[in-house]
């Protein structure tokens, strides 16, 4: 951009107004009430002839059929950028409403945003939903991604924590993501990514459209934030969600910059340290008492010390769901848990369902104005459990008694001592019916019960689960982000429970650990019995966990789990914190690559997780560049799990017959010149965490590494070496160890290793 050239641009003609950067220019037509969004040049058009809507109880208000009357304009700096924004006002032909569009466009940024403000100037109306974007596509020109559903794939999110979320093939009718979407086109990459930035207030959907014809099947895109009938008083004004639209032939890069953008507009929090620990679910489920639970950490504090952090108390202590104090089975009550926990280095978490109450609970019984209603007055069934003995309902957190009862309640537990707060079931809280404020929508009633809970605990670490995702953003510090893992592969019905649900939302969801929250895929279940999750498949959990970047707790009753199976829990330990990027999830149902860039002072390479969630072999081809590596290097391949070198490889990576329900965790390293470390056995980024100071003295031809982590059992570090070099003698801290050859040019240190100490290869 020359020096005194804006970097935003303003024109305002005849019949349209324009807002440009040096990426695009979107364009409204004043006399048509369309949008269209073009190259800065011109050369391309992303969309053409979109509109506005907003509708209420009475009608539609359409950018197309109402008044184009002035506009304002300004320059803006905040913590998302430098840009412009212009505020268009339109009128419908009485002058009863007022529709406000503002548009903004940022630097650099390929896209623009939009957010519908409504005025009222009759009646008193209800808002049902605004669309700030909809497209009807009656042309392939139409859209920049072309509406073949041959070649078109959209990212379905789930509104909640466990719903299975994917990229899917647009079917006939509505195909509906939460929040946000992303609609690719596998051959020409062009993509366009469409999400709305707050979701503090209401809850918001993208709908694509497709017809029963596949060449021509998608039909239209509404990007909708939900007004849920809220009442608007006349001369009171309600504006919607700000909608992000993105495009490029990146889909994944432009997801990556809207969750950026997500992330800055509504104060995402986090927490310095990824949560690590245990928590009593999936051994104990309801039947948890204060034996096992000190039982458990004591065992915990004896093998693994300081390297936990958290032990989590979950469902099964309480009364009642709603009433949340102990039962019998914790008749020390939950203050004197938490200094068992702290008196074994440990800190203390605790599970509840704040926003819901049993059919049994004291709460729901002598509260039954607390709870959200149908026409007739009468609470609403949101669920129901059969390990709660029944049906449940949810609370109406409009009225301000019941966030009296959740700050009271929360603030009992701060004072037990509980600094870790799962919350769970949180969705029940978005149950359609009546609620005592009317000028509520459910977004803001949910946000509203979980301000409370955070003013109750302070800076604690909240866990949302269970949870509509939008709303919780800016208020917990972690946040599940798939199904419950259960002891199989997959619990019937679509998404489900298990392995492949919980797994597959761990990648497509990865993007938004640290930027909106730390992600939580859910626990590891490292039993060998009572469990129809096969080796292979543990693996391919552990191998998403530990390269998601995420929460690592276990949940086995300790005095079961072999030393086997713990070794293979040491060896995600110490938590990596960045997130891997799943290279193919806009586009794949089952993602395959899951790619980690590892940058040390000793080197850079990539572990890259290969998976095959299917039910057949499959081959997997990929291009270095693809998972971030430079392709002008042969790099080396070395299989983690089995610990086998794969050998060389040039430009592409091709993984031949990989079996059904299984992954390939690699480290892809560039070939070197001298010997350099290949892998270790003792951590899943194979050198990341554990190896420091890779040193190569010219003038001994000695290859120097020093340890940084100790090891409970005999580990490997791998060396590779080219045919100019053969290996003389290796030594750990002096002491000369054998050189074990596992491939031609790769040897193998063994030691049990201990913090600090130097290995030195020789090599003639």
């Amino acid at each position: 951009m020359e020096k005194d050239r804006p970097y935003c641009k303003l024109e305002v003609g005849e019949e349209s107004i324009s807002l440009s950067n040096d990426l695009v220019t979107l364009n409204f037509n004043t006399r048509l009430g369309t949008i269209s969004l073009a190259s800065v040049d011109d050369q391309i058009m992303y969309f053409s002839n979109a509109y506005v809507q907003i509708q209420t109880e009475l009608q539609t208000l359409d950018s197309r059929k109402m008044i184009y009357r002035s506009f304002s304009s300004v320059d803006y700096k905040d913590e998302r950028g430098e840009g412009k924004v212009v505020v268009l006002k339109l009128t419908d032909s009485d002058k009863r409403t007022e529709l406000n569009v503002r548009f903004s466009i940022n630097r650099n940024q390929r896209g623009y945003n939009c957010l519908l403000m409504f005025r009222n100037k009759s009646e008193d109306v209800s808002i049902l939903a605004f669309n700030p974007l909809a497209i009807d596509i009656e042309n392939e020109s139409r859209i920049y991604t072309g509406w073949n559903g041959q070649d078109l794939r959209f990212f379905r999110n789930g509104f909640q924590s466990w719903d299975l979320s994917q990229a899917r093939q647009l079917e006939v009718g509505e195909n509906k993501s939460h929040f946000f979407s992303v609609l690719s086109n596998v051959k020409s990459k062009r993509a366009l990514t469409v999400g709305f930035s707050t979701m503090a207030n209401q809850l918001s959907e993208i709908a694509l459209h497709g017809r029963e014809k596949e060449t021509s099947r998608l039909s239209r895109i509404v990007a909708s934030s939900l007004g849920d009938g809220a009442l608007v008083p006349k001369n009171q004004s309600f504006a919607s969600e700000e909608l992000v639209v993105l495009v490029s032939d990146d889909g994944l890069s432009d997801l990556i910059q809207y969750a950026e953008i997500v992330g800055k507009t509504m104060t995402a929090i986090s927490c310095e340290n990824v949560p690590t620990g245990w928590c009593s679910w999936y051994y104990y489920y309801t039947v948890i008492d204060e034996g096992e639970m000190k039982a458990n950490t004591k065992l915990l504090s004896e093998r693994f010390g300081k390297e936990l952090e958290w032990i989590q108390l979950d469902d099964g202590y309480q009364r009642a769901i709603g009433d949340w104090e102990p039962n019998d089975k914790f008749q020390m009550g939950l203050s004197a848990l938490v200094d068992s926990i702290n008196g074994s280095g440990y800190r203390a978490g605790i599970w509840t369902a704040p926003f819901i109450a049993s059919q049994h609970s004291k709460l729901f019984k002598e509260n039954s104005d607390w709870f959200v209603k149908d026409d007739e007055n009468k609470p609403i069934v949101a669920g129901q459990n059969p390990l709660w003995l029944g049906d449940y309902y949810a609370l109406d957190l409009t009225n301000s008694e019941v966030i009296s009862f959740l700050e009271a309640t929360f603030k009992r537990f701060r004072s037990d001592g509980y600094e870790y707060f799962k919350i769970d079931f949180l969705y029940d809280a978005a149950v359609e019916g009546r609620r005592q404020d009317p000028f509520m929508t459910r977004g803001q009633a949910i946000r509203h019960g979980l301000e409370a809970i955070r003013k109750a605990v302070g800076d604690s670490f909240i866990l949302g689960c269970g949870a509509p995702l939008g709303p919780c953003i800016g208020i917990v510090n972690g946040m599940r982000i798939g199904a419950d893992i259960g002891p199989v592969w997959m619990y019937e019905g679509e998404g489900g429970l298990g392995t492949y649900p919980a797994a597959i939302n761990t990648l497509t969801r990865a993007f938004m650990h640290d930027r909106w929250w730390k992600n939580d895929p859910d626990c590891v279940m490292l039993r060998h019995q009572d469990t129809n999750t096969t080796l292979e498949e543990l693996r391919l959990w552990m191998t998403a966990i530990a390269l998601s970047g995420g929460m690592l707790l276990m949940s086995d009753r300790i005095e079961e789990l072999s030393e086997d199976r713990l070794h293979m829990f040491d060896k995600l330990l110490p938590v990596y914190s960045r997130s891997a990027v799943a290279v193919d999830s806009l586009v794949e149902a089952n993602p395959r690559l899951f790619a980690l860039p590892i940058e040390t002072p000793m080197g850079s390479w990539a572990a890259v997780g290969v998976f095959n969630f299917g039910e057949a072999p499959i081959n997997v081809k990929f291009s270095l560049r693809e998972i971030g590596l430079d392709d002008d290097l042969p790099h080396h391949l070395f299989e983690f799990w089995t610990e086998q070198y794969e050998g060389m490889v040039e430009k592409m990576v091709n993984i031949a017959d990989l079996k059904p329900h299984s992954v390939k965790l690699l480290a892809i390293r560039p070939e070197s010149l001298v010997p350099s470390v290949l892998s270790t056995s003792m951590h899943f980024t194979q050198g990341a965490v554990e190896i420091k100071d890779q040193l190569w003295d010219s003038e001994r031809n000695q290859l120097e590494l020093t340890v940084i982590r100790d090891a409970r059992r005999m580990e490997s570090v791998f060396i590779v070496f080219g045919s100019e070099w053969t290996p003389k003698k290796a030594l750990v801290d002096n002491e000369e160890v054998n050189l074990h050859l596992v491939a031609p040019e790769v040897i193998a240190i063994r030691a049990q290793f201990r913090r600090g100490q130097m290995i030195r290869v020789n090599f003639t």
